[in-house]
């Protein structure tokens, strides 16, 4: 028998690459094992944004349907091209889809767009992938839809393509909104229209799901009536073993971006300190894997730890996970600001399903920090405790030199996390807001 159908609404889907897409990939590879088949549609790959084409192999029996990835600061980008010629200035392509995050410099456009879209950047998108998702659900016959955001925009279309199509919807929430350290509004008067939107998804859905405890206490707090925790997971068929070289240099390796809420500086400043004090920590080596490498490049150049440092730049997934498993501990930074609690990146489960040690600089109360507690998966240091980020580092070199293990996680609290569990979770939840009937 045919399963049942259920719309998925992303911004982005393989062939783009990056961690925000690992997600809503992985329920649509494994939900059909439970009974439900997903219809996708979601944005164009983004110009200049990561691709990573070995991920469409996951997905290739999956309806998609691609829509022109448009934004609101690309549009204003284009109006301003013509006037930035004739001042001999040249121009420039615009921001992403984002709610004007905070940013060392921003194009005009990206400082326009702020001011007229709310929630976020990806509005005008939102709007046609609302009406792609009302034909496409009709045409296959589905019975729910799920959108995840951010871009948060993507919700208020999942909300309006459910009521329109007359089924269940579940929101979808990989970073908090109204909470969303990240998201800079340009006046009061912004966010308040931001968080009337926010209120009205939650309470229009069905079930909300959120990768955290504090962004589901958000998600309780604005109104939703049903509210689980479904947390970011790991796939065992994507990792390699954990196997660091013994006899090489003690390597903490981070896979991701660094930008706004996700600042190298005080995590540099430490390892600087830690080669500095000697002994085991001399021959520290950083590596990091993704795109943009220039800001990490730039501050470890200044802080004279240059040679200790290597950019791979962006690399598949499977490439950047080979990366990993060679390292004595994998990174996670979040800066600490308010907010920030709610933060619990994709990379972490995925550092836990190799086994390979966890050193956080971030919050030392948080999602992140906690859930590295429960699991005795690593080390925490507080953002912008310098001397608290070089002793551990510090203990990471000498774990290293003397052969013993630095952490040594719950096995069984990590099996949990295991993308083809919270599938079936997601399965379940679908057969409770449909009411658990096939057809």
């Amino acid at each position: 028998m045919a399963g049942r159908k259920v719309l998925m609404l992303t911004y982005e889907f393989p062939p783009s690459g990056g961690a925000g897409v690992q997600r809503m990939a992985k329920f649509a590879r494994y939900l059909p094992e439970h009974g439900w088949e997903p219809v996708v549609v979601c944005a164009e790959p983004a110009q200049g944004r990561p691709l990573d084409s070995s991920l469409m192999a996951e997905v290739a029996t999956v309806p998609v349907t691609r829509l022109p990835g448009r934004h609101v600061a690309g549009a204003i980008a284009g109006a301003l091209r013509p006037l930035k010629r004739a001042l001999g200035r040249g121009g420039s392509a615009g921001a992403g889809p984002t709610a004007a995050p905070a940013a060392r410099t921003q194009p005009l456009s990206g400082r326009i767009s702020s001011w007229v879209a709310v929630p976020d950047d990806a509005v005008l998108w939102a709007r046609d992938a609302a009406e792609a998702a009302v034909r496409e659900g009709r045409r296959a016959g589905v019975r729910a839809v799920i959108a995840t955001g951010p871009p948060h925009s993507v919700l208020v279309a999942g909300m309006r393509a459910a009521a329109e199509l007359g089924v269940p919807f579940v929101a979808d929430m990989r970073d908090a909104w109204r909470d969303n350290p990240g998201i800079r509004f340009a006046t009061g008067l912004h966010r308040s229209r931001s968080l009337k939107l926010e209120r009205a998804v939650l309470k229009a859905a069905a079930a909300v799901t959120a990768v955290s405890g504090p962004i589901a206490d958000e998600a309780r707090a604005l109104g939703a009536r049903e509210v689980h925790v479904l947390p970011n997971g790991y796939d065992p068929a994507d990792l390699p073993p954990h196997a660091p070289a013994p006899q090489g240099p003690p390597t903490v390796t981070y896979m991701g971006r660094f930008y706004g809420s996700h600042d190298p500086r005080h995590f540099l400043a430490g390892f600087a300190e830690a080669i500095r004090a000697g002994g085991a920590a001399a021959g520290l080596r950083f590596e990091f894997v993704g795109p943009e490498p220039e800001l990490l490049t730039a501050q470890a150049e200044a802080l004279g730890i240059g040679a200790h440092v290597v950019a791979h730049g962006y690399l598949p997934h499977h490439e950047a996970l080979a990366v990993l498993a060679r390292a004595d501990a994998g990174l996670v930074v979040i800066t600490d600001e308010p907010g920030s609690a709610s933060v619990l990146t994709g990379k972490v489960f995925e550092y836990l399903g190799m086994g390979l040690p966890v050193l956080l600089v971030g919050p030392t109360r948080g999602a992140a920090a906690d859930l590295i507690a429960e699991l005795h998966a690593g080390l925490v240091a507080a953002d912008g405790d310098v001397p608290a980020i070089a002793a551990a580092l510090v203990r990471i070199a000498e774990a290293k030199s003397a052969g013993t293990p630095l952490a040594e996680p719950d096995a069984v609290g990590v099996a949990r996390f295991d993308r083809r569990a919270q599938a079936a979770e997601l399965a379940g939840l679908l057969d409770a807001v449909t009411g658990g009937a096939h057809g």
